[in-house]
């Protein structure tokens, strides 16, 4: 397949019908949020009654993204908004290949900088972050769920709201780079990692460029599954090691 096309306007701010109005908005993050705290410590709660650690991790990961997705799917409905709406609009594949590379490789030398530079002063990541422990003992159908969830649904899912609903409506009220800012923080902090909300910001940032640029969810998505996947299989080899 050499291409996916659809013909997109370039414009500074987002349709009328595409922008939420201050309640909408406040109801959407509130959503977010709530989501996010529901979920964490319902699971809390399940390990104190059930001590499946990992099984109750891959629940809460999968039930985050069909929240999230029932939030959208809620919206759409409420709003009669279309798909495109939300961003879904093609891109010649060939314009955002070498972009989305490219792209990539600078939040990884970021990325990479940052840790070392933490490590100077004695900081260190997490022995156990999120991939290890859903990982577990790294088994083929444990690897595929990850490549799933991370590699696919959080994508999808994630860059439809944060870039395409929050950063959408956001811009409408402040600006794009204000907008930018805000959301890509918000999509940072709800990871719940202190030690890796800088290069999570930046990746933010760098996702909210290539929704704008293209004014498509495409490229945002596809450098978002690219991040997610190496992450994931570094996570899996440095395990089986």
């Amino acid at each position: 397949m050499e291409k996916l096309e659809i013909n997109v306007e370039n414009s500074e701010s987002p349709p009328p019908n595409r922008r939420l109005n201050w309640v909408d908005l406040a109801l959407v993050l509130g959503g977010v949020v709530g989501i996010y705290l529901v979920l964490a410590f319902g699971t809390l709660w399940l390990m104190e009654q059930w001590p499946h650690e990992r099984v109750l991790l891959y629940l809460n990961a999968f039930m985050t993204q069909l929240a999230f997705g029932l939030l959208i799917w809620t919206l759409k409905i409420v709003r009669h908004w279309k798909w495109a709406d939300f961003g879904w609009q093609g891109v010649p594949l060939k314009t955002i290949v070498g972009k989305v590379l490219s792209l990539y490789v600078i939040t990884w030398v970021i990325n990479i900088v940052y840790a070392l530079a933490l490590f100077n002063y004695g900081l260190t990541p997490p022995e156990t972050d999120v991939y290890s422990k859903l990982l577990g003992q790294v088994t083929w159908y444990t690897l595929i769920l990850n490549l799933l969830l991370a590699g696919v649904l959080a994508p999808i899912v994630e860059e439809t709201l944060f870039r395409g609903v929050i950063f959408g409506s956001l811009q409408a009220y402040f600006g794009k780079w204000t907008a930018a800012v805000i959301s890509a923080a918000i999509f940072s902090a709800l990871h719940f990692q202190a030690y890796g909300f800088f290069p999570r910001f930046v990746l933010g940032m760098v996702l909210v460029y290539l929704y704008d640029r293209y004014k498509s969810l495409y490229p945002s998505v596809a450098l978002h599954a690219l991040n997610n996947i190496v992450a994931t299989l570094i996570a899996a080899s440095v395990i089986i090691e």
